[in-house]
């Protein structure tokens, strides 16, 4: 027994070793597959599908917000379909800013629900920075311009040809190699640069929840 001991010793290290690599292997192997690694490359694409419920709000002197008390009273739901493609491989080396630039080309439609009801449907560009410091969450930030074409029947905001513009933040929360859960909030802004009056403009906090699939 006393020389089995010591000569075990060295079948016992290299089992050891062999449980530290076979564990070590798979978590290299996810580390080299993360996606914000390899979903926010140059030219990589992605579809996406988001639904959400905007509350308006108004700003400016008591007045305006008087005047125009019934634009903070809208209530939207809004759904939006998107395409990205990402414009450049991940910048900043390994940095706290890491990350890439992407563009998505965006659908809008939008039911007011309160204070009437009404429709809206147009498009729009968003040009967006992903955060990739993390390997299954990617923050983000963007701004979006497009158009739409409202019908609302509020006083104070024309209906007809309006922009659609203003800038969020979000994250991707990844599911699955390609598959993530996409949560955003978004300062929205709809009016028509006095096109038609009275463009008192359209003002809301959109909260949305989706699902984005990133293509081979």
């Amino acid at each position: 027994m006393t020389q089995l001991f010591p000569r075990s010793r060295p079948l016992a290290l290299a089992a050891a070793l062999g449980l530290c690599a076979g564990l070590a292997l798979p978590a290299a192997a996810e580390e080299d597959a993360s996606p914000g690694r390899q979903r926010f490359t140059r030219g990589a694409m992605q579809v996406a599908l988001l639904g959400g419920y905007g509350y308006g709000f108004r700003f400016g002197s008591e007045e305006d917000r008087d005047k125009s008390a019934e634009l903070g009273d809208v209530r939207i739901w809004q759904a939006i379909p998107r395409f990205g493609i990402s414009a450049t491989d991940p910048l900043f080396g390994d940095s706290w800013l890491r990350g890439n630039v992407e563009f998505l080309f965006e659908g809008a439609l939008l039911w007011n629900t309160e204070p009437r009801s009404g429709f809206a449907g147009g498009a729009g560009s968003t040009l967006r920075y992903n955060f990739l410091r993390w390997e299954r969450v990617v923050p983000y930030l963007d701004a979006n311009f497009g158009v739409v074409n409202l019908d609302f029947d509020l006083e104070r905001q024309s209906d007809g040809f309006n922009f659609n513009v203003g800038f969020g933040t979000g994250a991707h929360w990844f599911v699955s190699d390609r598959t993530a859960i996409s949560t955003e909030v978004r300062w929205q802004h709809i009016s028509n640069m006095d096109i038609e009056t009275p463009n008192d403009g359209i003002n809301d906090v959109l909260f949305l929840l989706g699902v984005s699939y990133f293509l081979p």
